[in-house]
């Protein structure tokens, strides 16, 4: 059973796929066997695409590419028969005339300004003049295999963008967390869910994320998903706008809550992070790096150029979103419980995870005015959304529980509740 699991489910990609060479199959047959299937499948399975603007991209490509082979194929062919009217018919003149014209179909695809379709160019134009030459009529093939051709990307134009009937909640805002919700064990998201998050946000999909880390890390975790919200980030210190790379909100400690965390900090032997945000800037002050943990965050972060490291003792204490402290588990299990002890501990919010590398923990302290909920509430605010739907793996915290990220669990669950299939919807069968 546990390597069933490990067995991923079909995407629609492939489900379309078959779909659509069926249909250029059935077409082959209602033209009474004209042409060749082959060449309108191949098509189909090149333009059929994750995404739709895709589909429509490839397809222009490959159209041009067979207009500009075939006219190069037939000008070939015309040139051949003009020379064997006058008795040069030498197999040897033909092949060195396809050496030259395959140049001239490159070529033209340079001229024209189209480069990007040379390689279909080039197959068309040799599969006509190679294959096909000695045909009975290498003129009608030409015409044959330009028309499978159109009809492949018609059918997967048609096939990519027909859906079931769905009704859009267009008016409901869907939040996430990152970690265990949307990625897998390997922290990566699957290609499945980043496919999936960007036609639905395409269809207007209302859906950011809330997550303990900064922006910076949430573009490393989410690379390629198109999120158009802000996002709350740093576990609701900061709420950042991904599109115009701006701070919209932040909640830093006084700069006496910092002076006094970073004493604190000082009298326990315990270096640290201090996050801020300076002029739009993530900044990131420490003293010094003196174990493994913050040595190997410091290596893995600091060429981010959304990120900014400054090696300094000075302004540590100075609007700090955050003091990030990295010890081994068991020495800051101890600090905690003694800072929690101390009579000013309810002015901050104190977040204890592991971290790496193995023994080692991650000590988050903010003000005790940050948390998801309340940046969220800001960001509900600026949105008037009808609804609010969370998705998170800690029970009675979110709206909805996802257990394990496995099988894109997650963005399964948000496109069952932001479209799901209803007659009402008919107008959303078919996608621009």
């Amino acid at each position: 059973m546990e390597r069933l699991k490990k067995i991923p489910i079909p995407g629609q990609r492939i489900l379309r796929s078959m779909i659509a060479v069926w249909l250029c199959l059935l077409v082959h047959v209602l033209r009474g066997r004209q042409g060749e299937p082959l060449y309108a499948a191949l098509a189909v399975l090149q333009c059929i695409q994750p995404y739709t603007k895709s589909t429509r991209a490839v397809g222009r490509k490959r159209i041009i590419g067979t207009f500009v082979g075939a006219f190069w194929g037939l000008a070939l062919l015309l040139f051949e028969v003009w020379l064997s009217s006058r008795g040069h018919s030498e197999p040897w003149l033909h092949f060195s005339l396809i050496g030259l014209f395959t140049g001239f179909a490159l070529y033209s695809t340079v001229v024209l300004k189209v480069s990007e379709t040379a390689y279909f160019s080039a197959s068309v134009f040799l599969v006509i003049t190679i294959k096909h030459f000695d045909d009975v009529s290498p003129y009608l093939y030409a015409f044959n295999r330009t028309l499978d051709t159109i009809i492949g990307v018609a059918v997967a134009e048609i096939v990519n963008r027909v859906h079931l009937p769905r009704l859009r909640k267009t008016d409901t805002l869907f939040v996430s967390a990152i970690g265990d919700t949307l990625l897998g064990p390997d922290r990566q998201l699957q290609p499945y869910s980043k496919v999936e998050l960007n036609r639905l946000l395409d269809d207007g999909a209302l859906f950011t994320v809330a997550t303990s880390e900064t922006q910076a890390t949430v573009r490393e975790l989410l690379p390629g998903v198109e999120l158009r919200l802000p996002v709350v980030t740093m576990n609701g210190a900061a709420l950042y706008d991904m599109k115009r790379m701006e701070y919209l909100e932040t909640l830093p400690m006084s700069d006496e809550k910092g002076r006094r965390l970073k004493d604190w900090a000082h009298r326990e032997g315990l270096p640290f992070f201090s996050n801020s945000v300076d002029e739009n800037l993530l900044v990131i002050r420490y003293e010094d790096l003196p174990n493994p943990a913050m040595q190997q965050l410091f290596e893995q972060k600091r060429r981010s150029p959304y990120r900014n490291y400054i090696h300094s003792t000075l302004d540590l204490d100075r609007g700090v979103l955050y003091l990030l402290i990295l010890e081994k588990t068991g020495i800051l299990e101890e600090k905690l419980r003694r800072f929690q002890a101390e009579p000013w501990a309810g002015d901050y919010r104190a977040v204890l995870k592991p971290a790496s590398p193995e023994g080692y923990s991650a000590l988050r302290i903010y003000d005790c005015a940050v948390s998801r909920r309340a940046m969220l509430k800001k960001l509900q605010e600026r949105l008037q959304p009808k609804e609010t739907v969370t998705f998170g793996s800690v029970p009675g915290r979110y709206d909805v529980v996802i257990e394990t990220a496995d099988r894109n669990r997650m963005v399964r669950e948000l496109k069952r509740r932001f479209e799901p299939v209803d007659l009402r919807g008919w107008r959303n069968i078919f996608h621009s």
